[in-house]
């Protein structure tokens, strides 16, 4: 049974780059779907209609560059995995683009680190979206405790008031 295609949607304007990202993807063995957006505009509609699983960015571009595109992603889609893929990132943008809530960065010299990359950035995200499921079911479990607490006083026996069959 063939995996489901990982959904990519790249920020990207130069279509020789995307070709050489595409192939190394598939190289090594990544089943992939895309989108390409080189405008604001075809970024967030591909963000609400294509809901991609991981997005892949160039660093600069003429009409709209990836820390924009970094900031729009982390306001719409903010546990989409955000990958720079560039040529011209250097060190201190690298980090910069880290603390604003990119993902990872790959250079474009060095493009057989990004199926790597792709994969343990869904890894991570599959991992944090149990550990926030987790979470939330121990935060509910928590509150009915709580609850159960309040309704049965210390001892857990009803107060003779409040006994379901006081009632009846």
């Amino acid at each position: 049974m063939p995996s489901l295609p990982i959904r990519l949607l790249l920020v990207e304007d130069n279509p020789a780059d995307i070709e050489l990202g595409l192939r190394e993807l598939r190289r090594a063995g990544l089943n992939v779907a895309h989108r390409v957006a080189d405008t604001e505009e075809t970024f967030v509609r591909a963000l609400h209609d294509f809901v991609p699983d991981v997005i892949l960015s160039d660093f600069s571009m003429p009409a709209f560059d990836g820390m924009q595109a970094l900031r729009i992603s982390r306001e719409i889609s903010p546990d989409t995995p955000f990958i720079f893929v560039s040529g011209t990132l250097g060190e201190d943008y690298a980090i910069r683009a880290l603390k604003n809530g990119a993902t990872d960065y790959v250079l474009k010299s060095n493009l057989v680190r990004l199926p790597a990359s792709i994969e343990r950035a869904l890894v991570e995200t599959k991992e944090r979206s149990a550990r926030q499921r987790a979470e939330a079911g121990l935060r509910r479990a928590q509150a009915m405790a709580k609850l159960a607490h309040v309704i049965t006083g210390r001892g857990g026996a009803f107060p003779p008031s409040a006994s379901p069959c006081s009632k009846w």
